[in-house]
């Protein structure tokens, strides 16, 4: 088995895990643990105590892949920039760093989810009272507040790679034309929210499966060889 053909399948597992983990996190187990669903209405913070403190083993289980998440991130960044950094090793770098920020930003973020889930525990134990709910809407204001900078910055690396992977032609450009306009999107929506807005869910869709289609592509086509060894 060549190294080429190692590292393209490592790239390839590295897009398929950062996909399934963060996909299945986000829109299944987390609604699970706290009974919001991905952009449904809100709750109330009390409702939402109420939820977690049914459901410790979903929030345990959202901490739990989040983590791994956290670290797929900075993984697909090593890999995506070990891929592209011959054609310019500052933007690879500016990318790598801004996606290892993200991962440890993720790691944070289920720090306040913990932290809502025993603050939900003992809400539940000592009948409900008012007065455990404003540290609670923190943690839970955290726990929102936080990925929508994850959003920012992992646009920001992956516009970043993209725009290298389509320069150097390392996957099919269609298919980096696609990640790079997508992103675009994301990065929107992103801004939207970092401001109070709500962001429409058509910003997100074109991006929605596009990490899954890539992981396969490279998967099953690999990376472009002849430009690699440049």
């Amino acid at each position: 088995m060549t190294t080429h053909y190692k590292k393209s399948r490592i790239l390839g597992l590295a897009f398929l895990i950062q996909f399934v983990t963060s996909f299945s996190a986000g829109v299944f187990i987390l609604p699970k643990a706290t009974g919001v669903k991905a952009f449904g209405a809100a709750l109330e913070i009390g409702q939402i105590m109420a939820n977690v403190a049914k459901n410790v083993a979903f929030a345990r289980l959202n901490i739990f892949i989040e983590l791994i998440t956290a670290a797929g991130v900075i993984f697909l960044g090593a890999m995506l920039y070990s891929a592209v950094r011959k054609q310019h090793r500052g933007l690879a770098l500016t990318a790598f760093g801004l996606y290892v920020m993200e991962g440890v930003l993720i790691a944070v973020t289920k720090l306040a989810l913990y932290a809502l889930m025993v603050l939900s525990q003992e809400y539940v134990a000592a009948g409900n009272p008012v007065s455990m709910e404003a540290m609670a809407g923190l943690a839970y204001k955290l726990m929102e507040f936080l990925p929508k900078i994850n959003s920012v910055l992992y646009c920001i690396g992956g516009t970043i790679f993209y725009a290298l992977l389509f320069k150097t032609r390392t996957v099919a450009r269609p298919l980096s034309l696609w990640g790079l306009l997508s992103f675009q999107g994301v990065f929107a929506a992103g801004i939207l929210s970092l401001f109070g807005a709500k962001a429409p869910v058509f910003l997100y869709v074109p991006y929605i499966p596009f990490e899954l289609f890539i992981a396969i592509w490279i998967l099953v086509k690999g990376i472009n060889k002849e430009i690699e060894d440049k």
